[in-house]
């Protein structure tokens, strides 16, 4: 049964995640690029952890249903009709409220998220459809305001444990697929992604980051900040009894790294495409020019492209 459960999810996931970035991207050609996004999402270490070592039934579902979140959000920014932006928005608010209720600490990092999503695409709606969200899972916090601030921590099952010691050390957010202790790092995938944009940027010289990615990056870096070792969490849980009990109900701070890792996934596929996007447009460049020059040796020739260059390039682009 569970084996069951495991295979729908991620075939679930797997077109919940190719929507995703198939509204990212844009695309209308070349959607192949959707797909890699999509298996990159699914092969995410810390998605693989959770499915194959954990097998955390709330968190596999809270990866399946983030994508939607994020692909409502991004369709409702984008039309301009009121009926689909309303739609969309519905959709959003109720994929934020089912991962609340399956994870409160998932709720409100993903809160934080789409208020930094609002500010990057300058999206008011973004921390009105976050709040609602997170209002949707009333009965959670609720539940913790019981037992955090009435004295009946003991009823959640859990008792009071430091955290800050299960962090990543930072050789570790770098490892593959062989994670030690439940903190699968970056994977092979992700890391050569950045690796290529790293080298598209600094050694072709193109752009790579647009005017707001700054604030995207700075967020997955505050996450992975999170998920370390060093976090002073020890000294959040100092603040009082509440807060401890907070940080315990968090589990691990290597979860947040997990939420870093999509948001790197997601900016690293958008950014492949648009560089694939920015060669294309060099390539056909480059087509048309070496087009004019054989038109003009060829003549009186009708259409010299069909002989030399074909339908898309030219033998100078191959």
């Amino acid at each position: 049964m569970e084996s069951t459960f495991i295979i729908l999810t991620q075939i679930i996931t797997f077109g919940t995640a190719w929507s995703m970035f198939h509204c990212v991207l844009k695309r209308k050609k070349k959607d192949w690029f959707s797909l890699v996004g999509a298996l990159g999402y699914l092969l995410l270490p810390y998605h693989v952890y959770v499915v194959t070592e954990s097998v955390d039934r709330s968190q596999i579902l809270i990866w399946m249903v983030v994508p939607i979140l994020a692909a409502s959000l991004i369709k409702m920014s984008d039309t301009e009709k009121m009926f689909w932006k309303t739609g969309y928005g519905l959709t959003a608010v109720l994929a934020l409220g089912i991962i609340g209720r399956l994870d409160g600490v998932a709720a409100l990092t993903l809160l934080f998220l789409i208020c930094v999503g609002g500010i990057c695409r300058r999206q008011w709606q973004y921390p009105v459809i976050g709040i609602l969200g997170v209002a949707m899972a009333y009965p959670t916090y609720m539940t913790w305001k019981h037992w955090l601030f009435d004295g009946s921590f003991v009823e959640s099952g859990l008792e009071y444990t430091s955290i800050m010691e299960q962090g990543y050390s930072i050789g570790g957010l770098f490892s593959t697929y062989f994670y030690r202790n439940g903190h699968p790092g970056m994977g092979i995938l992700l890391l050569g992604c950045l690796l290529f944009l790293l080298y598209q940027s600094f050694v072709k010289g193109k752009k790579i980051c647009a005017k707001n990615d700054h604030i995207w990056l700075g967020a997955a870096a505050l996450l992975t900040v999170m998920s370390l070792r060093y976090f002073p969490w020890d000294f959040v849980q100092r603040m009082g009894s509440w807060a401890l009990g907070l940080v315990t109900l968090i589990g691990t701070p290597a979860v947040f790294f997990g939420y870093a890792q999509i948001l790197l996934c997601v900016w690293s596929i958008e950014k492949c495409g648009a560089v694939d996007r920015q060669n294309s447009k060099d390539a056909g460049r480059h087509c048309q020019k070496e087009w004019r020059k054989v038109a003009w040796k060829a003549g009186k020739k009708k259409n010299p492209r069909e002989k030399y260059c074909g339908k898309y390039s030219c033998p100078h682009c191959i």
